[in-house]
């Protein structure tokens, strides 16, 4: 079985409690909410959508937006269909497809957005469809974790094996560059964005157990509970009260437009 057609299985599996058991940041949905101000309304796409966290947000805070929310997870997709319409959204559409297959007219979105999934595409196919997408005064907002901000969270720091299965996160110099290829795109802006987080061990390892970041599907079954226990001694012996795991993450939120020429 390939890697693609694992994820696949892999996210199907935890379409269910996904939401639940992945942390939602409200902070760069706010950011680009107040570079979109002024817009009387907003067509525009979300990319590896999943299970709708990340659009719910983006519904609470963006006037008339329109969007269109892709992902190839099927299981994903149900999912937030459920979620937005629980929360009495309605318009949207799905699409079922990947970024290959992604078929938005020439210069007909205003903005493409994808939240912490970008590492799953190939990134300058990606620019290339969503560039072709956005119109003249359009953007695309990437947010998403470097190696070296996955490498200081809790799990990169603890969990053995994290930071080294993990290789398909794009490096910030990688990004510039692949946007400053195409010759049509241009980086607005690259904004760091920095959490204090708090949890439990016993909830750090239900996330882990529900395999809330697709790396632990990385493991074989038996290595990944070796270092599940290795977690836990490791930050038992860190921190003092296992209640109370005190962390900091870090993301980036990539802001591109089109060049003026």
């Amino acid at each position: 079985m390939d890697e693609l057609t694992g994820m696949q299985g892999h996210f199907a599996k935890v379409a269910g409690v996904y939401r639940e058991m992945r942390t939602t940041d409200e902070e760069p949905i706010l950011h680009i909410r107040d570079h979109l101000a002024g817009r009387p309304a907003v067509t525009a796409a979300d990319i590896g959508c999943g299970a709708g966290r990340y659009d719910l947000l983006l519904f609470r805070h963006i006037p008339d937006l329109r969007l269109a929310c892709l992902d190839v997870s099927r299981e994903m997709l149900a999912e937030l269909s459920r979620h937005l319409a629980r929360n009495g959204i309605h318009d949207f559409e799905t699409i079922n497809a990947n970024v290959e297959e992604m078929a938005f007219e020439d210069e007909s979105l205003d903005c493409v957005f994808t939240f912490n999934a970008v590492h799953h595409f190939d990134f300058p196919l990606f620019l290339a469809q969503a560039g072709r997408a956005i119109r003249k005064d359009g953007q695309i907002f990437i947010y998403t974790r470097t190696p070296d901000q996955n490498a200081g969270s809790v799990w990169g720091r603890h969990f053995p094996g994290f930071r080294e299965k993990e290789t398909r996160l794009y490096r910030l110099e990688e990004m510039e560059g692949w946007i400053g290829e195409t010759g049509r795109l241009r980086m607005i802006s690259a904004t760091t964005f920095r959490y204090a987080r708090t949890s439990s061990l016993e909830r750090l390892l239900e996330q882990a157990r529900s395999r809330h970041y697709s790396t632990f599907f990385l493991y074989a079954e038996a290595e990944f509970e070796k270092a599940c226990q290795a977690f836990e001694d490791a930050v038992r012996r860190r921190f003092g009260d296992p209640a109370e795991v005190a962390w900091h993450d870090q993301n980036i939120l990539l802001q591109i437009g089109q060049t003026d020429a």
